[in-house]
């Protein structure tokens, strides 16, 4: 499972408290047919694998730092976004953490906008809000979590990992997107899946992302693209 970039893991688990141990996932619910699923309904969303590394601007324009990660809650909405002022200021190279109804992500994805400044910055500290004191097996989660699992289908089929998640612009989980391994597909992937998370047995702290298909469902797929 890929770590979230330059955050310590100390500091992660401190300001977002890990559930306890699970059990391996059990999908259940609800499945959607991966055939007749709208892909395009989402494609105008943002992908956060491009995101993370994003120029992040205050509202005056000014280049203050580099997006490292997101925030979701257990509702698969956008709760955070984390950045790093990357020694633009006096303040050194610190983590803040933004609300995302604060965000504005630019109209061609090249940076994203936060009304934090040099002298308002300490508003904006990865601690400010408490850390959970009673660990709950569903909890806010870094998108990072996600990125760059492995990925399995029914049966325990090992199947390729997770390359991309796409967020929707009302700030929603949209989609998993999966590279398949060699074995898989008669076109170059990757292919976007429907998130089956809280509630179909996946935690965050699993490495690996299980979705309720079988190999003959996953082989005639098209790629997914991005229209951006």
């Amino acid at each position: 499972m890929r770590t979230p970039l330059t955050l310590t893991a100390s500091a992660l688990a401190l300001a977002f408290a890990a559930a306890p141990a699970l059990s391996a996932p059990n999908i259940k619910g609800d499945k959607i047919d991966i055939r007749t699923w709208d892909t395009t309904a989402f494609s105008d969303g943002w992908s956060v694998d491009r995101l993370i590394g994003t120029d992040v601007r205050s509202a005056g324009g000014e280049e203050i730092g580099e997006v490292q990660n997101l925030i979701l809650g257990p509702d698969n909405m956008v709760r955070k976004l984390v950045f790093s002022t990357g020694g633009f200021w006096n303040i050194g190279d610190k983590h803040l953490v933004v609300d995302w109804n604060q965000v504005t992500v630019a109209p061609g994805r090249e940076y994203v906008t936060v009304p934090v400044t040099e002298e308002t910055a300490d508003q904006y500290g990865m601690f400010d809000d408490a850390p959970e004191t009673v660990a709950t097996k569903q909890r806010n989660w870094r998108a990072t979590e996600l990125i760059g699992d492995y990925v399995r289908l029914k049966n325990d089929v090992d199947y390729g990992y997770v390359q991309d998640i796409v967020i929707g612009t009302g700030g929603k989980l949209q989609a998993v997107v999966v590279e398949p391994d060699v074995g898989y597909g008669v076109r170059p992937g990757p292919y976007a899946y429907p998130f089956y998370g809280y509630g179909y047995g996946w935690d965050p702290g699993y490495d690996y992302y299980e979705m309720p298909y079988a190999a003959d469902e996953v082989g005639d797929l098209d790629p997914y693209e991005w229209r951006t």
